[in-house]
């Protein structure tokens, strides 16, 4: 029957929203090619569109272009704050390319790129890497708009010429790597879309080896463009591209490789393992560290979700003298056993946390520990507690991380205590990741939460402190944009909010961001693991229903959008007149009055007798003090008792804390189809009223004409009526009276 199709539709959705590629593979072959395939057309293009064409992909990235709620003063802030400060010119490129990246997370997947159009200026100080990253930003902002992808990534695209020399092509291999960001799987595009993707930039890999940036973007974007997929004939052509033994791009081609192969390794393919293999011998025998860090990065997503089918593997790892290595067995161990709490991986990760020389290890040893306990947050900062007070800053620094990244956007209020002491600490880099700790919990807190406009304000004087160092100036830009990420419609969440299973794009794209301690263009990999948090309810036809909505049992205020920020205008000095005294104005008045009787040739100040007058009008009681006018207005100002519950349209944001607030009203005409499921993700909903017309409301993608203010508003109706023009016989009479005269 209907329900049991509205079921089964429901049930794809949420494979999909899981973000395990291979099982959405499987499942969509089973479904749509094996024996049992569906055979109603209408119903097997349906489940197509979920599992193949991304349809939930498209319902995000519409919700996220209408309801962006970015701010765009913020932005401009920004840039002004360093820009006075020197920090946004040539003298700081490092603190440009983070408000890049800032401007990147705060619009991320909004396609709104308004501020990038109107500051072009400002956008071309960005030079060599910078302008890769800068050309990479794109991807962020346009991610999952695949439709649009090509067009307008085109201007950038490297042509014959650029693949073939060995200079320059920094915004060439940027837009590679923007392609890939917009077909990544975390925004569950379309099979078909991300493939064509993919080819696309395998020409370009082929070709430009003898440019390091274009090779170095072409291998980042087709790693991302094929990630999950196993694909061993691409993972060969990456493994061709890290022979070459250049340094910069062959790290990129050591992390696409896993990203390609992620979770194949530790017998989960055996030519997976071969690869794996072949790449930790080589490992041993180049002197490039940049190349080995991209191999132990591979090694370490190759064991997602392995278990104890890795230890042996990450055992070896382990016990490896080179740092490098341990330091991908640290991030193998995190990602082998992400969320399953074992106590196993817990002792590894602490073992090597206080023990190892490196400080690198100890940092991924004590970021891992946040993706092993994810399910039970309130567990990191008791763990990292004491690691906080470490003499070891590189510690201090990763707590800081864990503990933003376990309890990101709860605005727990302990841990953000817990953090506020690092905001002062005597290391830099310390302070960097207190910022960024902090600003990961405070995600998508309204301002009934005090610490949140605490929080504002100070990472707002930092960026303004010319005393403060750039590393620590970095992390008040950086926390700026997450705080505000996706325009305030996005969160990191490693669990799926519908189904509670692991997302392995959230939990890749932190192992990603977090190398961009070695590597500042992986910042842009924070983008995979930004998951929207929007809820939308769809009818039998996948369309969105206006009358159905979603009761949250609080206060509007807690969980509302914050304020946006007000312009601030100058005001005009006005020069202010010399004060009169009253009795300088009665001597005046006097000594006119005098002088007129006197006979002199003097005229009467009439201004000095009116303001005297006016003087006297004034000294008369004639208001009355009990006047209850100004009562009533203070009144009125009066706020009105706010509702304990509300009424959440079809679509709209439900953010992760408000969740367990939020519940579907069963006395509307559209029910969910799984009426104990949580209010989150993408609903099928029954109609209990099939015969009526349905109120209804389609999904419109984004286009790159759409740009804000580029049109004028149409005008109000009106009605014009022509002149009337003047008879040819008027006119030829007043010709003939000029002539006679």
């Amino acid at each position: 029957g209907e329900r049991e199709d509205l079921l089964a539709y429901q049930i794809c959705l949420d494979a999909v929203e899981g973000g395990d590629l291979a099982f959405v593979a499987a499942l969509a072959t089973s479904l749509l090619d094996g024996e049992g395939a569906v055979g109603d057309e209408k119903k097997k293009g349906l489940v197509q569109s979920i599992l193949r064409e991304g349809m939930a992909s498209s319902l995000h990235l519409s919700f996220l272009h209408k309801h962006s709620d970015a701010d765009s003063l913020v932005m401009e802030g920004l840039r002004k704050a360093l820009d006075e400060r020197g920090g946004g010119g040539g003298r700081n490129s490092v603190l440009h390319h983070c408000a890049v990246v800032a401007h990147a997370y705060l619009n991320a997947g909004t396609t709104r790129d308004g501020f990038l159009r109107d500051n072009l200026d400002w956008m071309r100080r960005a030079s060599n890497w910078a302008k890769f990253s800068a050309t990479a930003s794109l991807g962020v902002l346009h991610a999952g708009h695949t439709s649009e992808a090509m067009s307008l990534l085109e201007p950038y695209f490297p042509g014959t010429d650029a693949a073939s020399s060995t200079a320059g092509g920094y915004a060439e291999g940027g837009s590679l790597y923007a392609l890939g960001l917009i077909h990544s799987p975390s925004t569950g595009c379309g099979a078909a879309a991300r493939s064509a993707a993919g080819d696309f930039i395998r020409g370009h890999l082929r070709t430009s080896h003898a440019n390091e940036a274009i090779a170095h973007g072409a291998a980042l974007g087709a790693g991302l463009a094929g990630m999950g997929s196993g694909d061993v004939t691409l993972a060969a052509e990456l493994k061709e591209l890290l022979y070459t033994d250049s340094a910069v791009a062959g790290e990129a081609a050591g992390t696409a490789i896993g990203m390609v192969l992620v979770g194949r390794g530790a017998g989960g393919d055996p030519a997976c393992d071969e690869l794996l293999e072949e790449l930790q011998n080589y490992a041993g025998e180049t002197q490039h560290e940049k190349i080995i860090r991209g191999i132990a990065t591979a090694a370490a997503l190759s064991l997602y979700g392995r278990e104890a089918a890795a230890d042996a593997t990450l055992e070896a790892m382990t016990a490896d003298r080179d740092p490098i290595l341990r330091y991908g067995a640290m991030y193998g161990t995190a990602l082998a056993y992400v969320g399953t709490g074992s106590e196993g991986a817990v002792r590894r990760l602490l073992h090597a946390a206080v023990s190892d020389v490196s400080d690198d290890v100890r940092m991924a040893a004590v970021v891992g520990l946040a993706l092993v306990l994810y399910r039970t947050p309130q567990r990191v900062p008791q763990l990292v507690g004491l690691l906080l007070e470490s003499f070891h800053p590189h510690v201090r620094y990763a707590s800081c991380i864990a503990v933003g990244i376990a309890l990101a956007g709860t605005g727990d209020a302990a841990a953000v205590g817990m953090l506020e002491p690092m905001l002062a600490d005597m290391s830099d880099f310390v302070r960097q990741g207190a910022m960024v700790g902090t600003a990961l919990i405070l995600m998508q807190q309204s301002d009934a939460n005090k610490a949140v406009r605490r929080f504002r304000e100070r990472i707002a004087g930092v960026v303004g402190d010319k005393h403060q160092s750039t590393l620590t100036k970095m992390g008040a830009v950086l926390g700026t944009g997450i705080l505000d990420a996706g325009g305030r419609n996005v969160c990191v969440q490693l669990g799926s909010a519908a189904t509670g299973f692991s997302r392995m794009t959230t939990a890749v794209g932190l192992v990603l961001w977090m190398q961009q301690w070695h590597w500042y263009p992986m910042m842009h990999m924070f983008s995979l693991a930004l998951t929207p948090t929007v809820t939308v309810g769809l009818n039998k036809d996948f369309n969105m229903p206006k009358c159905f909505g979603i009761t949250c049992n609080a206060k509007p205020s807690v969980y509302a959008y914050p304020k946006k920020m007000v312009e601030k205008k100058e005001e005009k000095k006005i020069r202010v007149e010399t004060v009169a005294l009253s009795t300088t104005a009665k001597s005046k008045a006097r000594q006119a009055r005098k002088k007129a009787k006197d006979g002199e040739s003097m005229e009467i100040d009439e201004d000095m007798l009116k303001e005297e007058e006016e003087k006297k009008d004034d000294e008369d009681p004639a208001e009355d003090p009990m006047d209850t006018d100004a009562d009533d207005a203070t009144a009125k100002k009066k706020r009105e008792p706010e509702p304990a519950s509300y009424l959440l349209a079809n679509p709209c944001r439900v953010t992760p804390a408000q969740a367990s607030v939020c519940a579907f009203g069963m006395d509307q005409r559209y029910r969910p189809v799984r009426p104990g499921g949580r209010a989150v993700g993408i609903v099928l909903l029954t109609d209990t009223r099939p015969g009526e017309e349905e109120d209804v409301d389609t999904m419109e993608l984004p286009s790159l004409d759409d740009g804000e203010d580029e049109e004028a508003d149409a005008p109000e109706p009106f009605e014009w009526s022509p002149p009337v023009p003047e008879p040819a016989d008027a006119t030829m009479a007043e010709d003939g009276e000029g002539k006679t005269e």
